[in-house]
């Protein structure tokens, strides 16, 4: 398919590369998602928003990445399990958790993004528009869980300090 599309459109062996890479990572994370889905089938309204915050999270703040598609898997599913299933078990008050968001909100602002090692981390006005956008989607999810009670709001809250763990975690990291 690769060698067809190469002489077609007459595609250098460096963009065919990079075309394999990209279809090999979509069809990675895409797997990904829908086996965790399944597992999650019962709750799957309140997965599709976990996994739609946590993936616009991870596009504009990055953090911490596996080295193989099992490490990946494992290090997702255990992400869901603990922001669906566990944690919010807990039964913090709203304020206690609202507080947290705005700790997140800080540590992003100071730390976002981080790139994985294998890419050039952001620079300029690349990562402020990254931050501004991870700020933003955090500042609409915050205003909404203020405003109603829902185990959604709750998840995704989880979600967001998750991330911001593991992007703590990331920083650490790559400075060592």
């Amino acid at each position: 398919m690769f060698a067809l599309i190469q002489k077609r459109y007459g595609f250098t062996d460096y963009q065919i590369a990079q075309l394999k890479y990209t279809f090999t990572i979509l069809f990675s994370e895409l797997s990904k998602f829908v086996i965790i889905g399944f597992i999650y089938h019962r709750h799957l309204a309140m997965y599709l928003y976990a996994m739609a915050l946590l993936s616009i999270l991870r596009l504009s703040t990055g953090g911490l990445h596996a080295k193989t598609y099992w490490g990946c898997f494992f290090a997702s599913f255990v992400f869901f399990c603990l922001s669906i299933s566990l944690l919010p078990q807990l039964h913090l008050p709203k304020i206690v958790l609202a507080a947290l968001i705005i700790g997140c909100m800080i540590a992003i602002y100071l730390i976002g993004p981080v790139a994985s090692v294998f890419r050039t981390p952001p620079e300029g006005s690349m990562k402020k528009r990254l931050v501004a956008q991870s700020l933003i989607v955090i500042s609409m999810h915050l205003i909404l869980f203020c405003m109603f009670d829902s185990i959604f709001f709750t998840v995704g809250s989880w979600i967001i300090i998750l991330q911001t763990s593991q992007l703590i975690a990331a920083k650490i990291i790559v400075r060592r």
